[in-house]
């Protein structure tokens, strides 16, 4: 089992900007995808999963918010 006090992680701000992106890009899609689905519960649980994941690396979370043309 890994041990949390001995495990060293990267932060936003230690990455390098390409790394960022690809990983903004990543949920972007993924939070694309469930939207196009059109099942709430799914969207919803995109929604939680992006926004923990973006919250582990140091950012201020994620908002899903579908709009009607």
């Amino acid at each position: 089992m890994i041990d949390p006090q001995k495990v060293e992680t990267l932060g936003f701000h230690q990455m390098h900007s390409m790394q960022i992106e690809a990983l903004m890009n990543f949920v972007n899609m993924g939070l694309n995808l469930a939207a196009m689905c059109g099942d709430q519960d799914i969207m919803d649980e995109a929604e939680a999963e992006a926004d923990e994941l973006i919250r582990l690396f140091g950012g201020n979370g994620v908002r899903l918010k579908i709009e009607s043309y």
